[in-house]
């Protein structure tokens, strides 16, 4: 690697809760750290890893051993420090010697997906026809959608799915697409069990095919974090169909941006508060940029990081009486107030 490398950016941009849970290790919150076996030992009985999103490190107590995202490639894979930096921000060439499957991490880049091999992208498409057609079928799943105001049309257009967890790899078999592709993308852990298995699956679309997949959790017992994506960097969810549109408006989360694609407006979603040098250089190529972010600190904060770094087409939109725009979702008139709170009435006046 001919770049010196930034070591808390790596951090920021890769959370070590997701990477570690893209190797197939399963968490589940405990307070404010995720606890789960240890990969580097025979775990039974009580968990004996942390991961502290916070201060982005995990720690096991059996092997006293811990550390941050890279570490944990490191004595995963058997890398050394810039093999380990490499393969997380995917820039692998060569062969190396691994002790699980190592997966294909997204580059960066100008709201940049992550390059597949044709195996990995059928895999890609696979898993979204049939999360898709499972969730037409999953009525707990569909009250939970219908109760947040998004419409089954919606669902439709977006791909929306639903990911039961005891599918996907006997579907894959049956269409003749090789297993370990869903490994190395992320979809299936080293024992088979479904990365999104039990929540709610949002695509991310490029020229029609998924390059990209969330998950999110809707059962009031369910495990785990409440978001959860494919290993590797977040794209600007639907970037496609907004950047032909010289105005974009911006969302923190992957339901202000189902409710704002259902109301008619261009829009992309950073999918968290983090907000990434690529994506700042993506949204320069917008006149404006309604920035719609939550009323939260963090919200808050993001929305001055976006404000500042792109001057006057950064528009901020308050609000009022809601911490988010999918609050709105189920209100017979939250469009209208909406378009009263960013001082347009449609999408043509504002565009």
């Amino acid at each position: 690697m001919s770049q010196p490398v930034n070591t808390e950016t790596l951090k920021a941009d890769y959370p070590v809760e997701q990477v570690i849970a893209g190797y197939g290790v399963d968490l589940r919150p405990s307070g404010r750290t995720l606890i789960g076996r240890c990969p580097f030992h025979q775990d039974g009985g009580r968990p004996n890893l942390s991961v502290y999103p916070a201060s982005r490190s995990w720690y096991c107590f059996r092997c006293a051993i811990g550390g941050d995202v890279i570490s944990f490639v490191q004595r995963t894979e058997g890398l050394g420090f810039l093999e380990a930096v490499a393969r997380l921000i995917g820039e692998v060439r060569g062969q190396h010697r691994t002790t699980i499957v190592p997966r294909q991490w997204p580059k960066p880049g100008r709201a940049a997906v992550p390059a597949r091999g044709p195996a990995e992208r059928a895999c890609l498409a696979a898993a979204v026809e049939l999360y898709h057609n499972r969730l037409l079928t999953e009525q707990s799943a569909l009250a939970y959608l219908d109760g947040r105001g998004i419409t089954r049309l919606l669902l439709e257009r977006c791909r929306v799915g639903y990911a039961c967890g005891s599918e996907l790899a006997a579907y894959l078999r049956w269409r003749r697409i090789p297993i370990q592709a869903a490994v190395r993308v992320g979809l299936l852990g080293r024992a088979g069990r479904e990365f999104l298995a039990g929540r709610i699956v949002v695509p991310e679309m490029r020229a029609g095919q998924p390059v990209w997949l969330i998950g999110r959790t809707f059962e009031p017992d369910a495990s785990g974090p409440k978001y959860l994506g494919l290993p590797g960097k977040k794209p600007l969810l639907g970037w496609e169909a907004a950047a032909r549109e010289r105005a974009v408006w911006l969302t923190e989360g992957v339901f202000d941006w189902l409710t704002l694609r259902q109301w008619g407006f261009p829009a992309v979603a950073l999918i968290g508060t983090h907000v990434r040098p690529a994506a700042l250089q993506a949204l320069e190529q917008f006149e404006r940029v309604y920035l719609v972010l939550d009323s939260d600190a963090a919200g808050q904060e993001a929305t001055a990081t976006i404000t500042a770094a792109l001057g006057s087409r950064a528009i901020p939109v308050t609000l009022p009486g809601v911490k988010d725009v999918a609050e709105l979702a189920s209100r017979p008139d939250g469009r209208a107030v909406f378009a009263r709170a960013g001082q347009f009435d449609d999408l043509e006046q504002a565009a």
